[in-house]
């Protein structure tokens, strides 16, 4: 059972104050939540209303989160939409605690594996959309982390985490970085560090990305900081043939993305 205490310290969770504070963050939805459930994240407690449950998908992701032990609560529709972020709410949500990473974890065996490896860092992205379809890229081209500076969006915003589709449980982002900071010890670690500029720069079909590269992505109004920039060994552009002054955020980086990964797959 629910309580009305209960529901109004989860109701809170709907600001970045709260979600900071608590050290937790809400998540809705069958689809984002079943990704949740088959990763290392822990679920605190799973809200569900009666009529969730009657179809196979939504059965199954009940059974597996009683196979996991998580706490799972039938809750009344109308007290299910007050923690919703959506106009609908779709059923169920989870509380999800927020998993603390230090950037000391990207030199580990688990990460350092691959011969390959693709970093790709984010300089202060400010629309949630965007932020969220970055990661969701980065995850659909096996990059091997994602590295998030101090002044981009929260990650955990409610329409981040539901742009990501998933992805933000199953690829590595370290969040609130001074990236001026943590790109030289890229660096130092043999990383090639690719800067991004809309006009400047080389076409990236004319740049050989090395076996562990850095793509360094800019603000959707502002680009790289002037020091990114001075840190890049390369800067690159994708070119342009239309009459558009540039691309999306999100959109650039997918073809980016694409370009340096094809380039490093094995042949």
């Amino acid at each position: 059972m629910l309580s009305k205490a209960k529901l109004k310290e989860l109701g809170k969770l709907g600001t970045k104050k709260e979600r900071t504070g608590q050290g937790r963050f809400l998540i809705e939805g069958l689809r984002l939540c079943e990704e949740a459930a088959v990763s290392s994240w822990s679920i605190e407690t799973a809200l569900f209303t009666q009529s969730f449950g009657e179809k196979t998908r939504e059965k199954a992701l009940l059974q597996r989160l009683h196979s996991l032990g998580v706490e799972s609560i039938p809750v009344k529709s109308q007290d299910l939409a007050r923690l919703s972020d959506t106009v609908t709410a779709q059923g169920i949500v989870f509380v999800v605690k927020v998993k603390k990473r230090s950037v000391d974890e990207m030199w580990r065996k688990d990460l350092a594996a691959s011969k390959s490896q693709v970093v790709l860092a984010l300089d202060g992205i400010n629309d949630p959309g965007n932020l969220g379809t970055l990661i969701r890229t980065a995850d659909a081209f096996g990059v091997t982390a994602a590295l998030v500076s101090s002044d981009t969006v929260e990650l955990y915003n409610p329409k981040v985490v539901r742009a990501t589709m998933g992805s933000i449980f199953h690829l590595p982002v370290f969040d609130q970085l001074e990236l001026e900071v943590t790109i030289p010890q890229l660096k130092k670690r043999q990383f090639q560090i690719l800067g991004t500029h809309v006009a400047q720069g080389k076409s990236l079909d004319q740049v050989r990305p090395s076996r562990k590269t850095c793509l360094l992505i800019g603000s959707e109004a502002e680009g790289l900081s002037h020091g990114l920039l001075r840190l890049s060994d390369e800067i690159v552009r994708i070119p342009s043939f239309g009459k558009a002054e540039s691309l999306n955020v999100a959109v650039a980086s997918g073809i980016l993305l694409y370009e340096i990964t094809g380039k490093l797959a094995p042949e």
